[in-house]
């Protein structure tokens, strides 16, 4: 359960999409069952825009990537691909993106498959961000979002709204952050985004509140922007 509670946590409709600066920057990670720190990164190769985010601790590690493109102003999803160790935590998962076929596969420790309908816009748990930080950078106050179900295959719709802003401190310096918050229909948890003016929108932190738990991601240092 803590590791699928933390795909989903760490877990574009804009010109501005391919003009958001290439980053690598550390994060925590801590919640009441695991606290880990990795490195996140944005970057571009010959296959498309990839979002990853690795980290590991003394018992386990992670490697999350996102593999996407392009098209018409929207971020469209090529690949998710999870690998955790060690392998016999059977958490591995890869889902394949398939715009020929019209299918979303999935496999590893989730294995399943469904019809993709391509009048949808369904997004990964990191991929997502990218479309949030664009959105944001257009000045938009309130949109939805869709993201994958990794277990089942179906997907979820998300709300976003600006609810202000706030003078943040990172590296002893203040900085002006607009605050965003996530919820769902039917559900009593929220998630909370600070993202940092200065830096193109890059998340500082995100506190996710439900009523069993709470999850949260600070930026601990930026390694490389733009």
């Amino acid at each position: 359960m803590k590791f699928n509670l933390f795909i989903l946590f760490i877990t574009i409709f804009s010109v501005n999409a391919v003009e958001l600066p290439f980053y690598e920057a550390k994060y925590k990670f801590e919640s009441d069952e695991i606290n880990i720190t990795g490195i996140r990164k944005f970057n571009k190769n010959s296959k498309g825009y990839v979002i990853e985010f690795q980290a590991s601790n003394l018992i386990v590690g992670m490697n999350f990537s996102s593999l996407f493109h392009f098209e018409d102003y929207k971020v469209i999803p090529k690949s998710y691909d999870v690998k955790i160790k060690p392998k016999f935590l059977n958490r591995d998962q890869f889902i394949e993106f398939d715009y020929e076929e019209n299918q979303i596969i999935s496999k590893g420790s989730n294995e399943w498959f469904k019809i993709l309908n391509q009048d949808v816009l369904i997004m990964d748990p990191l991929n997502v961000q990218i479309m949030i930080r664009t959105l944001i950078k257009e000045n938009k106050t309130e949109f939805s979002l869709n993201i994958v179900d990794m277990q089942k295959g179906d997907y979820k719709e998300y709300d976003f709204e600006v609810i202000g802003s706030e003078m943040c401190v990172f590296n002893e310096e203040k900085i002006n952050c607009i605050v965003l918050q996530r919820s769902r229909e039917g559900s009593d948890r929220k998630v909370t985004y600070f993202l940092m003016e200065k830096y193109e929108y890059m998340f500082l932190k995100i506190i996710d509140i439900n009523p069993e738990r709470k999850n949260t991601l600070n930026l601990e240092e930026i390694l490389s922007f733009g």
